[in-house]
């Protein structure tokens, strides 16, 4: 069984290596070639230097688009290039049984090799692409377009691996698609390496992620007034120097660290009581779910893809959306250790029984025999 994975449009390995992406997103299929025998192949948009990260990708195949191809100068000609991609390298793509894309930018690609190979096709979204341009209302020219590829991609998948049930609902009702083609596959977590690994933790609170609109971030620095604690922030983003302004304007305390390697992230989380994602909407948030695999106290917004994954004083505290609120609940429990202490534990339990990776790689190799067999081909 041999199976192709599109990476999404513009991103190589390289990328993922700067971000600190590439052992993660390597994992799984690493395993599902260890232990079931699959053949996985990355067609990436990179180049020849894409070989250099074959060590961190073990088994995996690499195929650089432009290790193939002259990469045009414009980028309007490099979009326009990936129509042609499926006839240019086709005696490459045509020699796998299975398509599968990795984001829904870059969709087209693979669905135009569909059509042309006659192969089956399985179209996974880690977010809805779609429901985020909305949300973050974005120009009506590019909501146009997100919407004509997800269209597209979603009419002619054979299988769909959406997030979330609120995914599946938006994508019924915004796409007319069938339901029983939609399977849900939450972001899976390494359970073995985001755990429980000590009791004694720090009273800060942590944060985790992209500074940028999306994560509400100025809620959380305005509920740290008056709460007598220090946030710590992971992560980089367009808004670091507003924040690092609105915290000073503010008083509170806040430590700026910047990006760590993935592989150091469960032993910062192992470090703190209390971490808070306090966004205005989420997909299946990753950062959460480690989190919460490490034994934190979760507190999240009541929002959409939070509020799947938080059920209120049984995993984590759900909040308002307002200063006042997320306030109360960062001084609940700091001031009451054995609360913070029973989330820890019941959101760790969550994430082992509901997004561990042996979850995920049973539904994953069914799904490639299943549309093998099926002669969807």
């Amino acid at each position: 069984m041999r199976v192709l994975v599109f990476f999404t449009y513009g991103v190589s390995l390289k990328h993922w290596s700067e971000k600190g992406l590439l052992q993660r997103e390597v994992r799984m299929y690493s395993e599902l070639i260890k232990r079931h025998g699959v053949k996985v192949s990355f067609l990436t948009y990179g180049d020849e230097s894409d070989y250099k990260y074959r060590n961190s990708t073990g088994e995996i195949e690499i195929i650089p688009i432009y290790a193939h191809l002259n990469k045009p100068k414009r980028a309007y000609s490099q979009m326009l290039q990936t129509l042609l991609i499926p006839w240019r390298l086709g005696r490459i793509i045509k020699a796998f049984d299975v398509y599968k894309t990795n984001q829904m930018l870059g969709s087209w690609l693979p669905v135009i090799a569909k059509i042309l190979h006659k192969k089956p096709l399985i179209v996974r979204c880690g977010y809805e692409l779609y429901d985020f341009a909305l949300k973050a209302n974005k120009k009506k020219i590019y909501r146009w377009f997100v919407y004509l590829i997800s269209q597209m991609a979603y009419k002619s998948a054979d299988r769909i691996h959406l997030a979330t049930q609120s995914d599946k609902s938006f994508v019924i009702d915004q796409f007319s698609v069938a339901s029983k083609k939609i399977h849900i596959f939450p972001n899976w977590i390494d359970t073995d390496k985001y755990a429980c690994l000590q009791n004694s933790r720090e009273d800060k609170v942590l944060f985790v992620g992209r500074l940028n609109r999306q994560k509400n971030i100025p809620l959380l620095l305005r509920s740290l007034v008056g709460a007598n604690t220090t946030l710590d922030i992971v992560g980089s983003g367009e808004l670091e120097g507003d924040l690092i302004r609105e915290a000073k304007s503010l008083g509170v305390s806040v430590n700026f660290l910047g990006n760590i390697p993935n592989h150091r992230m469960p032993e910062i989380y192992n470090n703190y009581r209390i971490y808070v994602l306090c966004s205005y909407y989420e997909g299946n948030p990753k950062t959460l779910l480690e989190a919460m695999a490490c034994g934190c106290a979760v507190i999240g917004t009541n929002v959409s893809g939070i509020r799947e994954i938080i059920t209120h004083e049984e995993n984590g505290l759900l909040v308002a959306e307002d200063e006042n609120s997320l306030r109360d609940a960062i001084l609940r429990l700091k001031g009451d250790r054995s609360l913070s202490d029973l989330l820890g534990r019941e959101a760790s339990r969550y994430v082992k029984d509901n997004n561990s990776l042996e979850y995920l790689l049973t539904d994953e190799i069914y799904a490639y025999r299943q549309h093998i067999e099926r002669g969807m081909l």
